[in-house]
């Protein structure tokens, strides 16, 4: 189990390399709103892009995993990302430019996040599997919270300064892969994908609609808060740049902390069970989507206290739900029902973020009807689980 372990360790620390172009944009959002004149929806469209290439790529580079194994994939899909990262920082120059780079990045991590958790689905066993998974998992978020830390400690610099530093991250994450990513030997390997097996599996598929419904939150959230902080030190007459600094950076400990839960919500579903563990967090993060939006008359600090806890609870289930899907596949067909899993996942996360937008720009900027559409998809996310 140690060697397992370590392995696990630098598996976590390649994750959190490879998301460190996730949160830069959003990091940045208020000033190249600014910049080039964006609209709230248009805002949204731009982070939804790199979730629809995702989407996209997604069911194809999982599904192979089911064919052609796991290395080959992440290595590429590493480099893939972090030179689109680079062109970002370069190039990018308005809406469509920064839509376009911004979707074709999101390749790159669909070719590295779900492969990985692939491998450590099949790495440890099932009494073990949730705490691992939920330490992975939370890689992703701690790798976002360093993304728009990083990108907010840079800012000053000039938003390219930024970008172009964070997209050192999947070239890293490249590197650390090389000598710890190795496809799991398998008896017989399938020479093609088997969609058919996934697509008729009841209790994957209640658990995957659940899954959808926690990012539709998760995503609207990581989008959006820090955007929503900046308004408020703007309030207090801060100038803009800091104000998004700061923005940024607290957003940063926000999803820092829920890092921390998604390996100890991983952890309690191995005991508690995976079921309960879901529809307890899901509905704690409802009630919080449907209300912090609304606090600001309350004080800065009311609403600080309330986006850390927010942060611990929007993820707490990730790891298990992830994992519950994973236990839920036929054998034969875990590449295919993680690329089902993800790629409806994520294709929910490329909707939240411009409908959360939208609805700013039709309420006149009132956060709290755009912070509620993500708690009535939690809501939806509970009902799902509580069918099974």
């Amino acid at each position: 189990m140690p060697d397992r372990f370590r392995w696990l360790i630098w598996l976590s620390v390649a994750e959190i390399a490879t998301m460190l172009t996730f949160g830069n944009y959003s990091a940045a959002l208020p000033i190249l709103r600014e910049e080039w004149g964006l609209s709230a929806a248009q805002a949204g469209a731009i982070f939804a892009g790199q979730q629809s290439g995702y989407t996209a790529a997604v069911l194809v580079l999982s599904s192979l995993t089911d064919v052609i194994g796991v290395r080959s994939i992440y290595l590429v899909s590493a480099l893939w990302a972090g030179a689109f990262g680079l062109l970002f920082a370069a190039i990018a120059h308005d809406f469509t430019s920064a839509l376009v780079l911004r979707t074709l990045g999101g390749i790159g991590l669909a070719g590295t996040y779900v492969p990985g958790m692939r491998l450590v689905v099949e790495t440890f066993p099932a009494a073990r599997r949730g705490g691992a998974m939920g330490l992975y998992i939370g890689a992703f978020s701690i790798g976002v919270s360093a993304s728009l830390f990083l990108t907010g400690m840079i800012l000053p610099f000039g938003w390219r300064t930024a970008f172009f530093v964070t997209a050192l991250g999947p070239l890293l994450a490249a590197a650390i892969a090389w000598p710890i990513v190795h496809d799991a030997l398998r008896q017989n390997v399938r020479r093609r994908i088997n969609f058919g097996n996934a697509l008729r599996n009841t209790r994957a598929l209640r658990l995957i609609a659940a899954y959808a419904a926690h990012n539709w939150e998760l995503f609207g959230m990581r989008a959006w808060m820090p955007a929503f902080l900046t308004s408020l030190w703007m309030q207090q007459g801060i100038p803009l740049t800091t104000a998004t600094a700061r923005g940024a950076t607290f957003s940063s400990l926000v999803l820092l902390a829920s890092g921390a839960s998604n390996a100890t919500g991983g952890w309690l579903s191995d005991s508690l069970g995976r079921r309960k563990t879901i529809v307890l967090f899901l509905t704690a993060s409802a009630v919080v989507s449907a209300t912090i939006g609304w606090t600001a008359p309350l004080g800065l600090s009311v609403v600080l206290a309330l986006a850390i806890l927010y942060g611990l609870l929007v993820t707490a289930d990730s790891s298990t739900l992830s994992t519950a899907v994973a236990e839920s596949a036929d054998p034969d067909a875990l590449g295919a029902t993680m690329a089902v899993q993800s790629s409806l996942g994520f294709l929910v996360t490329a909707i939240s973020p411009p409908l959360f937008g939208a609805i700013l720009d039709l309420t006149n900027g009132l956060w709290g009807w755009a912070f509620l559409s993500l708690g009535i998809a939690a809501v939806v996310g509970v009902l799902a689980v509580l069918r099974l």
